[in-house]
């Protein structure tokens, strides 16, 4: 049977997938939901928003693969796990497809339009900031946040996608 890999939002864990097991198991399609590290019941001190997380994604699907626990992979993520998603996309044609709910485009896109929407800081000082976070990221938990930009891995990416958001 097909498997979907669930992979839930920011500030969530693997129980988010429970809304969905009775649409999947009714249409003969299993599920493997599972917390990202820093989540859930998962030791971890960092989460990056999909950036690390995506590895973690891609040792799941090889599992499930190399198991032959599923006759066909789908992706399904909502918020951080639909940037998850994308951002493994690229790297593993042979998914069947994805559910992309609610990704963010760029991460300092997404910093820029929250800011201006539920606070007045001065771009300077929303630079200033965002300086000061990326620098600290970057030295506690590995990565450049500048570089999370799941939209620069959509034309490198030929899974069908359904995206989807609400407001």
């Amino acid at each position: 049977m097909p498997c979907v890999i669930y992979c839930h939002g920011n500030s969530s864990c693997r129980l988010e997938a429970l809304d969905y097991v009775h649409l999947l198991l009714g249409a003969n399609i299993t599920l493997l939901c599972f917390d990202f590290p820093g989540c859930g019941l998962s030791g971890g001190e960092y989460i990056s928003l999909g950036w690390f997380e995506r590895d973690d994604l891609s040792c799941l699907v090889d599992h499930v693969r190399n198991k032959r626990h599923a006759s066909t992979v789908g992706l399904w993520g909502r918020s951080m796990g639909s940037v998850t998603c994308l951002l493994h996309g690229d790297r593993d044609p042979g998914i069947a497809g994805m559910v992309l709910d609610s990704p963010f485009a760029n991460l300092r896109q997404l910093v820029n339009e929250l800011a201006k929407k539920h606070v007045n800081v001065p771009g300077f000082l929303l630079n200033a900031a965002i300086w000061a976070i990326k620098k600290s990221i970057k030295s506690k938990a590995g990565f450049d946040i500048e570089k999370l930009s799941p939209i620069d891995h959509v034309d490198k990416c030929f899974i069908p996608a359904l995206f989807a958001t609400g407001l």
